[in-house]
């Protein structure tokens, strides 16, 4: 008996050195994420479609993993304090590099101009708004940043994404600056149907690459960030974008 108990205190010994996730960074990660359309959200499957992607991601890599759904500026300042873990997912550019480095591309995006269907306005050039106002959630992120050389449009922001078709009916302003895909969610939860035709205009204002955070400072953010590559690229040859796609029944664009 005693040599069986042996043997498997030996072995459990060489599986928690062979296992990176386990003995240098423990098994219990945190994240955080915000609401947003499917992306995001407290009552959605696994808490949205990038929370449920980057906990499996993680839980394959042998980690317990738990998201918090919060506002998304409490995100961003408790991640920097490694208060949270990681990001689930935000935009990768200038707002954040100074504080966070980016895990793999988990899903890509546009920002569009979108407008209602029956708009005169056909381009999604910068010039096409000249003189005009424009309407964009506030913590969004990294939105402002798109008009800072374009000052001759009028930019409102907002509080909630769901505001903004009704406000564009109203004449509050020209156009939505969104992805078209979380605008198209928010929409599905209005309270009464939505029945104006939108359009999203081109070409797109900016194209988004979507990753992980964590921050620069995080004790093991090496070893994190490589269980992270390995897991996901497992996971994606097995077919993972496929089946969330279904679980959520959201489009979105894979990174190449």
């Amino acid at each position: 008996m005693k040599k069986v108990i042996c043997f498997i205190v030996l072995c459990l010994g060489i599986w928690i050195q062979s296992n990176p996730a386990v003995a240098e960074t423990g098994k219990s990660l945190t994240i955080c994420s915000t609401t947003w359309g499917k992306l995001g959200g407290e009552h959605l499957p696994g808490k949205g479609f990038v929370s449920d992607l980057v906990m499996r991601v993680f839980r394959h890599a042998g980690y317990k993993i738990e998201t918090k759904i919060v506002p998304w500026p409490r995100c961003i300042a408790q991640a920097k304090q490694q208060e949270f873990d990681l990001v689930a997912s935000g935009w990768q550019g200038k707002n954040f590099e100074p504080y966070f480095d980016y895990l793999n591309v988990i899903v890509k995006d546009t920002v569009n101009f979108i407008t209602l269907n029956n708009s005169p306005i056909e381009s999604g050039t910068f010039e096409s708004f000249y003189g005009k106002k424009v309407g964009f959630v506030k913590e969004a992120g990294g939105l402002e940043a798109i008009f800072e050389k374009h000052d001759k449009i009028r930019i409102v922001s907002v509080g909630q994404l769901v505001k903004l078709p009704n406000m564009l009916v109203g004449g509050r302003f020209d156009a939505i600056v969104s992805d078209p895909v979380s605008l198209n969610e928010a929409i599905k939860t209005m309270g009464r149907p939505f029945k104006h035709k939108l359009k999203s205009l081109n070409p797109p204002l900016k194209i988004n690459l979507n990753s992980p955070l964590i921050s620069k400072n995080h004790p093991h953010k090496a070893r994190i960030m490589a269980d992270f590559d390995r897991s996901y690229k497992v996971l994606v040859a097995e077919g993972l974008y496929d089946e969330l796609v279904k679980i959520h029944d959201l489009q979105v664009q894979r990174p190449d």
